[in-house]
């Protein structure tokens, strides 16, 4: 009876100690391999779509003649853009001259490192980010002059108030585009290395 790639996995097909059976190693060498590689196209087409936003949205702030604001913006989105290349850098030079299944959990590591190092960025960048672009926008208006009337303690709580409102924003945006976009990727990774580590306790 003929059995498919996927139920040869899904079955456990392999005894052996250490996963040392050739054609075994090569079922999870590819299934392993192609789906880092699905992963990193992903990746790489996100990061890339932050260059038409950025185009964009300085077309919108010249439009209106905030032209400050507009090279603002695409600063900060340029730079999002290199910052995420080089993260991919990164990923690209995990080695993978070792074992699949070491392989996969250095690489597992990297991206939990990443989603952290996102987190805490977009926790204390957001808001400030934010700020000066709220700045930008409303500078030599009458809402601003009105606000710098204001009384300190009263300034302060509002700034203090929009910049909890901007990281909790901008952390749940993370989250939750990060589950849509990575979770079936990270999930599958998961799936392989626990896969992996049941079938060396046999």
């Amino acid at each position: 009876m003929e059995k498919s790639i996927e139920q040869i996995w899904n079955n456990g097909f392999l005894r052996d100690d250490k996963l040392l059976a050739p054609k075994i190693n090569n079922l999870y060498n590819k299934k392993s391999q192609l789906l880092i590689e699905k992963l990193k196209y992903t990746y790489t087409v996100d990061n890339k779509s932050i260059l038409p936003l950025a185009v964009l949205f300085f077309a919108i702030s010249v439009f209106f003649e905030h032209y400050l604001l507009g090279i603002y913006l695409i600063i900060l989105m340029l730079t999002l853009f290199f910052m995420n290349r080089k993260k991919l850098s990164d990923l690209e030079k995990i080695s993978i001259l070792g074992s699949n299944y070491e392989y996969l959990l250095e690489y597992r590591k990297m991206l939990e490192s990443m989603n952290s190092f996102y987190t805490k960025l977009l926790a204390l960048g957001v808001p400030i980010a934010g700020m000066i672009g709220y700045y930008l926008y409303f500078r030599n208006t009458p809402m601003f002059e009105d606000f710098l009337l204001l009384d300190l303690w009263f300034k302060l709580s509002i700034i203090l108030g929009v910049a909890i409102l901007l990281s909790s924003i901008g952390v749940g945006a993370y989250k939750i585009t990060s589950y849509i976009i990575y979770g079936k990727f990270l999930k599958k990774i998961n799936e392989i290395i626990a896969d992996m580590q049941e079938l060396r306790k046999e």
